[in-house]
């Protein structure tokens, strides 16, 4: 079973994000360079083909930033969502943030909380506005933490 500490779910970022745009950024100076060069030297077609394909590269690239984004967006609304529950269980348990971690990255059915004095379930109402913390015994427990 894997948890994920308070400090994990705050500064989890994705890196990835970072590299794709520097690389849409390179394609498009290289796409215009290309475009230029071949509109000075129009009777060299070669440039021409090489602004085309880099064209394209540069709309594939962009279609996958955006999905990414819209992803990124979608997963960090839920994070806040499950950091915001870990502040709660935290205020109801008297400890840190810092000192709990939760069994997934996003709201949902059987959320287990590992704190500092053992192992707590939570569980949602109906409309899931609101929650009770339930203590649990866990027999045999293969924990993995993935800290920050």
């Amino acid at each position: 079973m894997t948890f994920y500490t308070y400090g994990y779910l705050t500064t989890h970022h994705n890196t990835w994000q970072y590299a794709r745009i520097a690389l849409l950024i390179a394609l498009l100076v290289i796409f215009i360079g290309l475009f230029v060069h071949y509109l000075r030297n129009q009777w060299n077609v070669k440039y021409k083909d090489l602004s085309i394909i880099t064209g394209t590269l540069l709309l594939l690239v962009l279609g996958l930033q955006i999905n990414s984004l819209l992803s990124l967006r979608s997963a960090s609304q839920q994070t806040g969502q499950i950091t915001a529950t870990v502040q709660q269980a935290s205020t109801i348990l008297k400890v840190k943030p810092s000192r709990l971690s939760i069994n997934a990255t996003s709201t949902g059915d059987n959320l287990l909380v590992k704190a500092p004095d053992g192992y707590y379930r939570l569980n949602y109402n109906s409309d899931g506005s609101a929650f009770v913390l339930e203590k649990i015994t866990l027999e045999q427990p293969k924990i993995t933490l993935v800290k920050e």
